[in-house]
């Protein structure tokens, strides 16, 4: 009997390895291309599809290709372009479209879908478009019929390989009647994602590298991108890119889900091809031109303008820090040092049309942006740099980590991260926040300076004109405190807290700090700005 009870366990599990055996050698094997939406979708003819052979890939794969590259010369992407296109003002170049009925995976029906972006305009060196089905990958060719260019004059002969310049991604995110665009990769390492009734707003970015210097900083790219076919029932679509530039190479991959708060998880290898001043991990850019800070300028007719207001920290120790912008008069950045931030990012906190008044541009709806390490960032410094503008079409204001110590040359480094794209920032309720700032001057002195910070919560709306609140106000080496004050705004439910400075040396900044507390309990996040020299 004991015997018989070995045989058959010996057969069960030589069944079992036969079983695993053939289903190893069917994940090794190709799938089946043939049957790809792309034949249709593109409308190519087949012999050319096959001059794109499938191969094997694999994110490990791409990581072994970026450090390889990273120990060869750089050399400068090749612009694939005409005159005609690279000089295209972007009022033009937006009306070069995409055929919707030429969407990747659109005639299957799957929920995700590709669309993909024409050169012209800035975006003059294209990308490869891979398309990756199990281990397998297979290049998309660029089809000239699936662009409308009929609404540009004098577009000439174009040549048949031009290239993408990159890509969207579509996905039922308002609706489930269509698909809706929400996420863009195009030029450098720069991408854009927006949620469920949002519009676009600020970026981010892969990398940056020596941003913010007194030289030109360096702009990585990403090359190429693989992007992984989803299921039909999927919710979340992968995307791989390999980054390649003057200064550092790298792998990227990136888990990006659409919904109500989209969010993309970034999981990446880096490797610094020379030694670099400054390096920015989750970077992310924005504008700011004006708000109720400073008042509007001279000549507009909106009372703001802006994709982001403020930055916002949590720090490794738990401490809320907001930073509102400002537009300043000559290029600065600005550091916090921290170690294992638990996030920041670029925030639009204030959401009411009627600050905004712009029908068009519709601020109130643009995103924001909010990094969380999946990976401890250990210590570093979450850099902000403000640069000048007088115009709503420039991306002036960026944030990012930069880790101590650089990584050096040829040594890969991974980082891990998720960026959260919300209509409010992840401030507890239970905390103060700042959602208004402004700054004035005193007049017969000229060295005051008056500052009105506005605080809001639903806790302290609740609370009596009368209840005691206090504020500890720093204000730093360079400044003097004059006075100060704080009280309610009832037709608001507002606490604005009211103080005047000195600053003791008018060709220094002062660094000005201050937070609400009650009970000797700080109850708001900490509000900090720096008063520049006039």
């Amino acid at each position: 009997m004991l015997r018989l009870h070995i045989i058959l366990a010996f057969v069960a599990t030589a069944l079992l390895f036969a079983v695993a055996d053939r289903q190893q050698r069917r994940d090794r094997e190709e799938p089946d291309f043939s049957s790809s939406p792309l034949l249709s979708v593109m409308e190519g003819d087949i012999s050319d599809q096959n001059t794109h052979p499938t191969f094997k890939f694999s994110f490990s794969d791409l990581k072994v290709r970026a450090r390889a590259l990273s120990k060869l010369r750089y050399i400068p992407p090749k612009h694939s372009t005409t005159d005609f296109l690279k000089g295209l003002p972007w009022n033009q170049y937006k009306n070069i479209f995409f055929r919707p009925e030429k969407s990747v995976w659109k005639k299957e029906g799957n929920p995700f879908q590709l669309q993909f972006l024409h050169p012209g305009h800035l975006y003059n060196t294209n990308v490869r478009v891979f398309e990756v089905r199990g281990d397998f990958a297979r290049e998309i060719p660029y089809d000239p019929s699936s662009f409308d260019l009929s609404k540009l004059k004098g577009v000439g002969e174009l040549p048949p390989n031009l290239g993408y310049s990159g890509f969207k991604i579509h996905f039922p995110i308002n609706t489930q009647e269509h698909t809706d665009e929400f996420a863009v990769f195009q030029g450098a390492s720069y991408y854009r994602i927006i949620s469920k009734k949002q519009w676009y707003g600020l970026s981010a970015r892969g990398i940056a590298v020596n941003t913010g210097m007194p030289y030109p900083e360096d702009f990585p790219s990403f090359r190429e991108f693989y992007v992984v076919k989803p299921d039909k029932t999927d919710s979340t679509i992968t995307v791989y890119a390999l980054l390649d530039g003057r200064t550092a190479t790298g792998a990227y991959e990136f888990q990006i889900t659409p919904g109500k708060v989209s969010a993309v998880k970034v999981n990446a290898e880096v490797t610094l091809r020379t030694k670099v001043d400054r390096l920015g991990i989750a970077p992310l850019t924005s504008m700011y031109w004006y708000s109720e800070t400073r008042g509007i300028p001279k000549g507009q007719a909106y009372p703001e303008s802006h994709d982001s207001d403020g930055l916002l920290i949590h720090s490794g120790k738990g401490e809320w820090i907001w930073r509102p912008l400002d537009n300043p008069k000559k290029s600065t950045t600005y550091s916090f040092s921290d170690e294992n931030p638990r996030g920041f990012g670029l925030i639009q906190r204030d959401r009411e049309f009627q600050n905004y008044q712009h029908s068009e541009m519709k601020y109130q709806l643009r995103p924001s942006a909010w990094v969380e390490p999946e990976i401890p960032f250990g210590k570093g410094t979450v850099h902000l740099l403000e640069n000048p503008t007088i115009q709503d079409s420039d991306d002036n204001m960026g944030a990012y980590w930069m880790p101590e110590p650089i990584p050096q040359p040829g040594t890969p480094f991974d980082f891990s991260y998720t960026v959260r794209w919300p209509d409010t920032d992840p401030l507890p309720d239970s905390m103060a926040k700042v959602v208004a700032t402004r700054i004035g001057d005193v007049q017969g002195d000229p060295d005051l300076k008056m500052f009105y910070v506005d605080f809001k919560s639903s806790n302290l709306s609740s609370l009596d004109p009368f209840a005691y609140i206090q504020a500890k106000i720093d204000t730093g080496e360079n400044a003097e405190l004059s006075e100060y004050s704080v009280q309610k705004i009832e037709e608001t439910g507002v606490w604005r807290l009211t103080f005047g400075v000195y600053p003791k040396n008018k060709f220094r900044p002062s660094d000005l700090r201050a937070a609400l507390s009650r009970n000797q309990e700080i109850i708001s996040e900490t509000w900090n700005f720096v008063l520049e020299p006039n």
